[in-house]
């Protein structure tokens, strides 16, 4: 048992480690990837749910259908491809293909959501003269906070934690996530346990300080669907 609390390690964790640049490359990527996959789904999935035509229930299919298709197979594409159009260690790069990757499952849960929405609430607002923009931006968008909670969770934190995307595409140590970087902090230091554990409970507590302050919108999601169910 500890004789005394001592928090040495934690700084000297944070010193030795640039956690500082880690947390901040870990904030950028995944609240802006979060912000472009809110934006984009929420769009398609307005766009799907309320034109039921075969060109956009054929776009809904090739949606769901890039959701079949696992990571490890689109690598060494994604790799080739950032290597041409030089998004190699950028923020905007790995920002667009965690994006297009959060995209599938987003637009599935806001086309649902949607659906579920009453079409005469839109109805009675272009009566009132609301163009269709504004029906969105007025009407729709404050009805989808539970759906909207529930994808920049689901998001946030698959990013916030994902070692594989980042490995394969941020080589520069200024841009290294909390993850990648852990990695090569626990290779450097893997016989000081000391400071390999203080760093994964301070790349833990981001997320944990996140999810509390998520969790009553995530309940608030849950009991609106078992209502409208």
């Amino acid at each position: 048992m500890p004789s005394s609390f001592d928090l040495s390690n934690y700084w000297h964790a944070w010193e030795t480690s640039k956690f500082p640049i880690a947390i901040t490359n870990s904030l950028i990527i995944t609240s802006l990837s979060v912000i472009l996959i809110v934006l984009v789904s929420a769009l398609a999935g307005y766009s799907i749910a309320r034109r039921n035509k075969p060109f956009y229930n054929i776009i809904f299919l090739l949606f769901l259908s890039g959701m079949m298709i696992p990571f490890q197979v689109t690598m060494l594409p994604l790799y080739k491809l950032g290597k041409n159009l030089h998004m190699l260690d950028t923020h905007w790069g790995i920002i667009l293909i965690y994006g297009g990757f959060g995209v599938q499952t987003g637009v599935l849960f806001y086309t649902a959501f949607i659906r579920q929405i009453s079409k005469e609430i839109e109805e009675a607002a272009k009566i009132d003269g609301c163009s269709t923009p504004g029906i969105f931006m007025r009407i729709i968008i404050p009805l989808l906070k539970p759906v909207t909670a529930t994808v920049v969770v689901l998001n946030a934190l698959y990013i916030w934690n994902d070692f594989l995307l980042p490995l394969l595409y941020l080589q520069d140590n200024s841009y290294r996530t909390i993850p990648l970087q852990q990695y090569f902090f626990f290779g450097q230091y893997s016989s000081d346990l000391n400071l390999a554990f203080a760093y994964a409970v301070m790349g833990m507590i981001p997320v944990i300080a996140f999810f509390l302050v998520m969790q009553k919108f995530i309940i608030k999601g849950i009991a609106a669907g078992a209502v409208k169910g």
